[in-house]
């Protein structure tokens, strides 16, 4: 695992960003004193609004999480959580607008923040140290960076499994998530995304994006770098997304159905700004294909195409076939 080195970048903090994999950033540093972690929208050197982590921060006595710069929205106390002599592991996850930081080996955390507000949507994390610390640092994702290193496409992403269960003494039996939400926008594509068919350009992905308190299923069309969700009669283009990626030996597969059915196996892949649940469908259009949304209690499948919202009462949902385990 590749060692990074952030240099003291004194009262002003200059982050190295990498593109966030999972919604669990999992780390371990070795420095003595303020060591940041920046949850940024954007690889951008300084971001418009992002989130900071601050570990061993004010002489290393105290923690925080800040939002926009300048507002601590969560402070504790953490004397010694630090140490310039040894590597000390911790944990960043973000999930259902609640972002909760650990240390390697506790399961419960000694932060968190739940934003009030929506939560940003997370596609950068960066790293540095400040105020007269220096620091050496690994990250569990740089595994799944060495073991796509051969991957013609460039492209790569991690599938942490069960990441909650990995600091219980006795494990249950872990069963492999047949696909996840991977974020992205600017046509950046994770390994093994979801094909939900063949589009007017080329493939098209199964997606989703939040829209009016929702996350409305759709299609991201690669070539233009778009997902575009069917909602109040038209195709809204979104350049912010998830894409559903499948990096498991899990087999996916088309199953007809109609009138707001989903068949045993279904994907819940979002819900509507109400809570109701929706299921990733897709219908055939002039031969081409589009994904989009069951709706269930409208009885039929929306989908973006051609500029606008269209529905139907047959289509396809995206079932798991079987889900295989590990002891």
């Amino acid at each position: 695992m590749s060692v990074h080195h952030s240099d003291d970048c004194g009262e002003d903090r200059c982050y190295n960003f990498r593109h966030i994999q999972t919604n669990t950033v999992r780390f371990r540093v070795q420095a003595g004193n303020d060591v940041s972690l920046c949850l940024s929208p954007d690889g951008e050197d300084q971001p418009e609004d992002m989130y900071e982590v601050f570990i061993g921060g004010w002489g290393g006595a105290e923690s925080a999480i800040r939002r926009k710069k300048d507002e601590d929205v969560c402070k504790v106390e953490t004397p010694d959580i630090l140490s310039a002599d040894e590597m000390r592991g911790f944990w960043v996850k973000i999930s259902r607008g609640v972002i909760k930081v650990g240390r390697e080996g506790e399961r419960q955390p000694f932060m968190s923040y739940t934003d009030p507000e929506a939560m940003l949507h997370v596609t950068h994390y960066g790293f540095c140290t400040a105020y007269g610390s220096e620091g050496d640092w690994t990250f569990s994702d740089d595994k799944e960076d060495d073991a796509s290193s051969s991957d013609s496409s460039g492209v790569s992403s991690s599938d942490s499994e069960a990441e909650d269960l990995e600091t219980l003494d006795e494990k249950p039996i872990q069963y492999k998530r047949p696909a996840r939400w991977v974020p992205a926008k600017g046509g950046y594509m994770p390994r093994n995304p979801v094909n939900g068919g063949e589009g007017n350009d080329g493939p098209i992905y199964v997606g989703m994006a939040r829209h009016e308190g929702g996350n409305i299923l759709g299609m991201v069309c690669p070539n233009e770098g778009i997902c575009y969700i069917p909602w109040g009669g038209e195709a809204i283009a979104k350049d912010e997304y998830f894409i559903l990626a499948s990096p498991t030996k899990v087999e996916l597969m088309w199953v007809p159905s109609s009138d707001g059915n989903a068949p045993p196996g279904a994907f819940q892949g979002g819900f509507t700004e109400d809570g109701e649940p929706l299921y990733i469908g897709r219908i055939s259009l002039d031969g081409v294909v589009s994904c989009g949304k069951v709706h269930p209690s409208h009885g039929c499948c929306y989908v973006p195409y051609s500029g606008a919202e269209h529905a139907h009462k047959h289509y396809e949902v995206l079932c798991v076939k079987s889900i295989p385990c590990r002891i």
